[in-house]
C-alpha cells in the first residue's frame, strides 16, 4: 500500500476526505501510524477562516505507533506507541501535514524533545489528550499555584476543563469554574470543581464574591471577587472582564486563550489593583509529567470525551466539534 486517507482543508469550513502518499522517512525522521487524533480549538479556528493553505492537512494532538526509521534516529524503535510534541516544526498547524491522516513524518526526531513513548497504562485515546492537557498544566505551572490559593476558571471548554484537571493534580482545594453553558459546567462538576456558575445568569464577580469574600471599592460599580488566581480559558472579552473584577490585590490573571480581542479591559483597574497579568503558550517541558499523572491514574481526562468518529466521516466531526453546545472533545480515529 502507497497511498493513505487524509483530511484536507480546502477553504473556509470545507475540509473532506483525500488522498496521498504514503510518506516515508528522511534520515532523521520517523514514520507513525496515527492512532488517535483530537480535533482542537486551533483546528476550529482554521476551519471557521480557511487561514491555511488550501489543501492543508491538520492535526497535532494525537497517539499513534512507529512504522518507520531514519537511518540517523536513534532510541526509537518500530512498533513503539508515541505521543509527539508538535510545537518544534509545527505539525499540523499550517503549513507541515499533520494527524488526520493514517500515516504523518515527524522530522528530525529526537526521543525526549519531540517524541515520547506512550507506557503500557496510557490507552490510545488518553495519549490523544496529553498535548491539551500539557497546555493546562502549563497554565498551571506559570501561575506557581499553591494548594491553599483561590482558583477561577473562565470558559470549561477542553483547555479549561484540562487547567481544572491540573489543579486538582496540584492539591488545589478550591477550583470555580464559570461559563455560559450549563452542559459544560456539568463536565465540570463531575471533574471536581468546587463550585460552577453560568454567567448569562448572574454577575460571574458575584459568585466569585460569594465563595472567597469581597470588596467593595470607590471606582468599581459592584463589589469585586478576592480569587487569588484566575485562568481565562474563554478568551472573549466579558469573560476578561469579569476575571479582571473577580481578583484580589496582586491577585494574578494568566491569559491561557488566545484573545479575540488584542486590549485588556480596564487596565486602569489592572494598575490600581496591583494586578499581575501572564500569558501561558501551549507547554514547555510538560509532557514528561503530564503522562505519568494520566499512566498513575491521578488524572483522568476520558469525562472529556463526547463524540469519536472515522476519519472517514471528518466533515462530520468538525461540524459537531464546533458546537459548544453539542461536544467538548471530539476524537477522530485513524480508519
Amino acid at each position: 500500500m502507497t497511498r493513505q486517507q487524509v483530511a484536507r482543508l480546502q477553504g473556509a469550513r470545507d475540509i473532506s476526505p483525500d488522498t496521498s502518499d504514503i510518506p516515508t522517512p528522511g534520515p532523521r525522521d520517523v514514520v507513525i501510524r496515527v492512532a488517535v487524533c483530537g480535533i482542537c480549538g486551533t483546528d476550529l479556528a482554521f476551519y471557521r477562516h480557511g487561514s491555511t493553505p488550501k489543501g492543508a492537512v491538520l492535526g497535532h494532538e494525537f497517539s499513534g505507533r512507529v512504522v518507520a526509521i531514519g537511518t540517523d534516529v536513534t532510541g526509537v524503535a518500530v512498533g513503539r506507541r508515541v505521543v509527539v510534541n508538535p510545537m518544534h516544526d509545527g505539525m499540523g498547524l499550517g503549513q507541515v501535514p499533520g494527524a488526520f491522516a493514517q500515516y504523518v513524518r515527524l522530522g528530525n526526531a529526537e526521543l525526549g524533545r519531540n517524541l515520547f513513548e506512550l507506557p503500557d497504562a496510557i490507552t490510545d485515546e488518553a495519549g490523544a489528550l496529553i498535548e491539551p492537557f500539557a497546555v493546562g498544566l502549563h497554565a498551571v505551572n506559570n501561575a506557581k499555584v499553591t494548594p491553599d490559593d483561590r482558583t477561577v476558571i473562565y470558559g470549561a471548554g477542553t483547555i479549561g476543563l484540562c487547567v481544572l484537571a491540573a489543579l486538582r493534580a496540584r492539591g488545589v482545594r478550591d477550583i470555580l469554574v464559570i461559563d455560559i453553558s450549563d452542559r459544560r459546567l456539568e463536565f465540570a462538576r463531575r471533574m471536581g470543581a468546587t463550585a460552577i456558575h453560568n454567567s448569562s445568569t448572574g454577575s460571574a464577580p458575584a459568585f466569585v464574591g460569594s465563595h472567597f469574600g469581597t470588596e467593595s471599592l470607590r471606582y468599581a460599580q459592584e463589589p469585586v471577587g478576592l480569587a487569588s488566581v484566575v485562568f481565562d480559558c474563554a478568551g472573549v472579552r466579558p469573560a476578561l472582564r469579569d476575571a479582571v473584577h473577580s481578583l484580589a490585590p496582586r491577585g494574578r490573571l494568566v491569559i491561557v486563550a488566545d484573545p479575540h480581542d488584542n486590549d485588556l479591559p480596564n487596565l486602569r483597574f489592572v494598575m490600581l489593583r496591583e494586578l499581575v497579568v501572564m500569558g501561558a503558550l501551549a507547554y514547555e517541558s510538560e509532557f514528561p509529567e503530564v503522562i505519568d499523572l494520566i499512566a498513575s491514574g491521578k488524572i483522568d481526562l476520558s469525562p472529556i470525551v463526547t463524540h469519536r468518529f472515522p476519519l472517514s466521516r471528518i466533515t462530520e466531526a468538525f461540524r459537531i466539534q464546533i458546537d459548544p453546545e453539542e461536544a467538548v472533545k471530539v476524537l477522530v480515529l485513524a480508519d
